[in-house]
């Protein structure tokens, strides 16, 4: 490690809210990703990749202190060396990969990315963990689409570098809105309060994190994107569908769910200035009734989000969380959210799409990848979806028991039955 780094950086609301969710036993601040490719890919390519990408996103080799009056990101001088971990084993089974991915980042220690690479029988998995205080999912696609980029273009051009992107706070959204749409903000109703008190029984076990998956094929996801173009739905809305149905098999009564909306969708590219966490929550609520079918459902739930979609109030709790912290002492804005924020039990993030014309390290093909958010404490439940080539991977993430285990698989099966059942 180089300790020649003394700058220190600003810890914005989001990054604080972060930290304060694994304070509070909400989820850990890990964000995971996975890639397999057909081949090897450089070890020395990626980490000289690492290192430039360090210094596009110098908050990767930091430290959070929370010492002063404020906290901040302390420079500590990570490089690729403390980052980077390649590993080579003869027979790996996809359990034993995962395993890779139940590591959490230490805020605290450092550094705020960890990578494994993993070599097969002359195949390389990449695991990716990213400090979730530093940026949401869609900041982390982001930085990898960045990482990719930056090893493909080093292969010709060893002098590549890459623009530092510094703006991380959330009044980049209210800037590039006009008056109108910041008085509508001003005087709606912020929904960062608003949550169902429905919940799993869970045991949890801080001692055993796990990552459940289930995947829809290309065939089946094409079946899916069919069905909703019919229906004039999303594939998102589909998914909120099944969800609402199964909990309601589960919970006899209809569950508000928050889903995560990312707010670039209002920045000109739909793309932050700063790599940071640009995200709030939609509100679903489709009332007391399902509806008997699952076209029923589907229209209550097409017609809850086109009506949340099309009202910027999400922004309201965001840019309120952030101005919190910059006008309030941080101890008097830390207790201030501690005592009002709450997290509702049961959530849903559509991750997206993990574009691979954009994801392209050299030559090296991916064959399979897929993203996962942070990981659950009881009780708390989120379902998470990402789409890698037209394959859906379904997540759901928690330190738990074998009990708690059971109970998440039995989740995903219901809830890939109900697609089956319901569209295919």
């Amino acid at each position: 490690m180089l300790n020649s780094y003394y700058k220190n950086y600003k810890a914005e609301a989001w990054d604080i809210l972060q930290y304060l969710f694994k304070a509070k036993r909400i989820n850990d601040h890990t964000l995971h990703f996975i890639a397999k490719f057909s081949g090897k890919l450089d070890l020395e390519l990626l980490s000289k990749a690492i290192d430039i990408s360090i210094n596009v996103f110098p908050l990767i080799r930091c430290r959070y202190n929370e010492s002063k009056r404020q906290p901040y990101w302390e420079e500590a001088g990570y490089t690729a060396s403390d980052i980077i971990e390649f590993v080579e084993i003869q027979n790996g089974n996809q359990e034993y990969i995962k395993q890779y991915l139940y590591q959490q980042i230490d805020a605290f220690n450092g550094p705020q990315l960890n990578i494994k690479l993993i070599r097969v029988e002359e195949k390389d998995t990449l695991c990716i963990l990213m400090s979730h205080m530093l940026c949401d999912a869609a900041g982390f696609k982001e930085y990898l689409y960045m990482l990719s980029n930056i090893y493909s273009n080093i292969e010709n051009n060893q002098d590549y570098q890459a623009i530092p992107r510094k703006n991380r706070k959330v009044k980049q959204i209210l800037k590039n809105l006009s008056i109108t749409e910041k008085v509508k903000i001003m005087f709606s109703k912020a929904n960062i309060f608003t949550y169902d008190d429905v919940k799993f029984e869970l045991e949890g076990d801080l001692n055993n994190p796990f990552i459940e998956i289930r995947t829809i094929n290309k065939e089946d996801f094409s079946r899916l994107k069919v069905y909703a173009k019919e229906h004039e739905a999303t594939i998102n809305d589909i998914m909120l569908t099944a969800y609402i149905r199964v909990l309601f098999e589960l919970f006899g009564r209809c569950v508000t769910i928050p889903c995560t909306v990312d707010l670039r969708k209002y920045l000109p590219n739909h793309r932050g200035e700063g790599f940071c966490n640009l995200c709030t929550n939609l509100i679903c609520n489709i009332g007391d009734e399902t509806g008997r079918t699952f076209e029923e459902t589907l229209y209550k739930v097409k017609k809850e989000m086109n009506k949340q979609k099309s009202n910027i109030a999400c922004v309201k709790s965001v840019a309120m969380l952030e101005k919190v912290f910059d006008v309030f002492p941080y101890r008097t804005a830390r207790g201030i959210v501690e005592k009002k924020f709450v997290n509702p039990p049961i959530a849903f993030t559509n991750i997206g799409i993990i574009d691979e014309k954009q994801l392209a390290f050299g030559d090296s093909d991916i064959i399979e990848a897929y993203m996962t958010g942070s990981i659950k404490y009881d009780p708390y439940f989120q379902l998470a979806v990402s789409t890698f080539d037209n394959v859906a991977t379904l997540s759901v993430n928690l330190y738990g028991t074998q009990s708690d285990k059971n109970k998440v698989n039995i989740f995903l099966d219901k809830f890939i039955n109900e697609l089956q059942a319901s569209v295919y």
